[in-house]
């Protein structure tokens, strides 16, 4: 069911642990549930009840099923605000014929009596067919699906609840044209990037259509290289780690569509190439050590990307100072690159920075033994 609605949108801004994730935007569906819309939209701003204050800033996410639900809303109990004073009276269930046939619904939590809802909601992650005509189904989300994925993947006890702490920090009211702060994302359009942070959370794709998948993910490299160009490598980064998350979660079987399959080998091994110089750039060594190693594991490398991917990785050696392993990385970019001047400058330095390295150890020693 396609619910086509122009109601009150609010806001969470979510932190896991010390991390902020970022903003997830709803969609509330005023007309449809107006009670529960309202009860939501109170402790979104905040209201005080007998000089109580109540708001949904500083709570926690309680509960976590990946493939299911995100849970939150446990107030010191299941808190209703629209009765006046009486903050225990339930909200009776609203909207129970939509279905839950698409992931991101907006929901009330109850105790398995539909007609007692209150401060308690979950979001779904994917469809629930079950849960139909069991839960109110209240709202949508709008944007910041890639926050919640995120969420999604939290370690959690047996009983469902996180080990890390997930806390709105933030809550309100949105309007049109506000912000969305994302920060394990990039929703810059450059390029024609239309497509969700996750590729099944994607309606622009035909989940069906190797090619269809390989054409967007072609667009969303496309993208970062743009940013990269305007030296934006940290959107660089999370735009070429989306495509890279759409090229392992559907390539094809290489019996089934070998030539499919050879295209998305080759743009992976782009994506790797491209990672570990992003990441380079933005002094995250280890990392470009882990995606040029990738890389190089990987069969049939043309000799001008080996020479990349060793010299790349060379560089994050000596600055990780390792020097051991960066001056074998250099020397072998230089055997397939015999009169590259940058790689013979880099091999001199490591030179010279392991010669300091052994000066220092026998002032060390000398000290000792002088």
């Amino acid at each position: 069911m396609i619910i086509e609605n122009v109601g009150t949108k609010v806001y969470m801004d979510f932190k896991l642990d010390d991390i902020v994730l970022g903003r997830v935007v709803l969609q509330l569906y005023d007309d449809l549930a107006p009670l529960s819309t309202k009860n939501f939209m109170n402790l979104c701003q905040g209201i005080s009840i007998d000089g109580q204050y109540y708001s949904y800033k500083n709570s926690f996410i309680d509960k976590v099923i990946k493939n299911f639900i995100i849970q939150g809303g446990d107030l010191n109990g299941n808190i209703s605000t629209i009765y006046e004073s009486n903050t225990t009276k339930s909200i009776p269930g609203e909207n129970l014929t939509d279905d839950f046939n698409e992931p991101f619904k907006l929901c009330l939590a109850n105790n398995g009596n539909i007609n007692e809802n209150g401060s308690q909601y979950f979001i779904t992650t994917f469809p629930q067919p079950h849960l139909n005509g069991k839960n109110s189904i209240i709202g949508h989300v709008l944007h910041g699906k890639s926050i919640l994925r995120e969420i999604e993947k939290v370690s959690t006890n047996k009983e469902n609840t996180p080990v890390s702490k997930i806390e709105i920090i933030d809550c309100g009211t949105w309007k049109d044209g506000m912000d969305v702060p994302i920060f394990n994302a990039s929703y810059n359009s450059i390029g024609g990037d239309i497509y969700e942070e996750y590729p099944d959370d994607d309606s622009h794709i035909n989940h069906n259509s190797s090619e269809s998948v390989y054409n967007a993910a072609n667009i969303i490299k496309t993208s970062g290289t743009l940013l990269l160009k305007k030296n934006n490598p940290k959107e660089a980064f999370l735009k070429y780690k989306k495509c890279l998350r759409y090229v392992l979660e559907f390539i094809p079987d290489q019996d089934q569509e070998p030539q499919w399959y050879e295209k998305y080998l080759e743009l992976k091994k782009k994506l790797y190439l491209n990672l570990a110089l992003v990441c380079l750039q933005l002094k995250e060594y280890n990392k470009t050590v882990d995606y040029s190693s990738y890389l190089l594991d990987m069969n049939n490398i043309l000799k001008q990307d080996k020479a990349k991917a060793l010299y790349r990785r060379g560089i994050a050696y000596i600055e990780l100072k390792k020097y051991k392993q960066a001056i074998m990385d250099l020397k072998a970019a230089q055997t397939l690159i015999p009169n590259d001047e940058s790689i013979a400058n880099n091999i001199q330095k490591v030179e010279q920075l392991q010669e300091q390295v052994k000066q220092s150890e026998k002032a060390k020693y000398a000290k000792f033994f002088g």
